[in-house]
């Protein structure tokens, strides 16, 4: 349908029209459940349209829009198992289908090589190593949406939805499982021109080879101004071979460990830190150990 301010916008350059999803069509939906039943595996290649991508493109809601929903869930409701490909420009609030998938592969805007890879990654080809560079909320409600939240900033949940998001800052999967245990930090005190040295054992449980993202977050637990809850200060990639264990070095510069005060200078407050490692920031999936930058 035309734009409501006109067609034209004041330098005489058209208006785009706004944007009306095209509902789910029956016959469709069941031509594509009956090739589902007879295939071995299903890729759903769902996201945005390109009237829904770029710059002057925001939309009110974070849901697939037009029949995709439904033929998400119709989909998954067969006994074939199903590889949902997103390919838009921003997170998309997902079904509870897309969860039941066997896989979900991220893709944002590939570019032109992005076929081949989503290809070699279906296939078991090439491990998946990449990590969410945002937070993937579960309702357009929980925007805006960051791992770093300011302390104190809300509550712990909504009164009809967790507050925790679907998928967090640095979430990802692989074809195997790697397990993280006996963080310790080699120095318990450092100097505010020092390093924070610490260690973590890596173990590779599954039955392929990992290159797995280790991640390195710092929490300071008393500030002399409200700060981020934590901070992504350093990572590393590491091989870890099939039922392989490996014991893995980070390093975080106390100077990493800064924050802004009252009158805008950046610090390094002496005090007590928690360094927290793990392969993403959720809460549960991070060990911690703690360390103090001394005056």
């Amino acid at each position: 349908m035309p734009d409501p301010t006109g067609e034209r916008f004041p330098d005489g350059q058209p208006r785009p029209p706004v944007f009306a999803p095209a509902p789910a069509d029956p016959v469709m939906l069941a031509e594509a459940v009956a090739a589902a039943e007879a295939a071995d595996f299903v890729v759903a290649v769902l996201g945005d349209t390109i009237a829904l991508t770029g710059e002057a493109c925001s939309t009110a809601t974070l849901e697939l829009q037009g029949g995709q929903r439904a033929l998400l869930d119709a989909l998954v409701s067969t006994e074939t198992p199903v590889i949902v490909v997103l390919v838009h420009s921003k997170p998309s609030v997902l079904p509870d289908s897309a969860l039941d998938a066997a896989a979900l592969i991220e893709c944002f805007n590939p570019g032109m090589r992005g076929g081949r890879a989503v290809a070699e990654l279906a296939l078991g080809l090439i491990e998946p190593t990449g990590r969410l560079p945002i937070s993937v909320p579960r309702h357009v409600g929980q925007q805006p949406t960051y791992y770093n939240q300011i302390r104190g900033q809300h509550g712990d949940r909504y009164v009809d939805l967790p507050q925790d998001p679907l998928f967090v800052f640095g979430d990802g999967l692989s074809y195997t499982t790697v397990r993280y245990s006996d963080l310790t930090v080699r120095d318990s005190v450092v100097a505010p021109d020092g390093v924070v040295r610490a260690e973590v054992t890596l173990t590779n449980v599954g039955a392929r080879r990992a290159l797995e993202t280790v991640q390195a977050y710092v929490r300071d637990l008393v500030t002399s101004v409200t700060w981020a809850e934590k901070e992504l200060k350093a990572y590393r990639q590491v091989e870890v071979a099939a039922g392989e264990t490996v014991r893995v070095e980070l390093v975080v510069p106390a100077a990493s460990c800064s924050l802004v005060i009252a009158d805008g200078q950046r610090v390094v407050e002496p005090g007590r830190f928690d360094l927290l490692v793990g392969p993403c920031s959720r809460p549960s999936d991070l060990l911690r150990a703690g360390f103090t930058i001394g005056s």
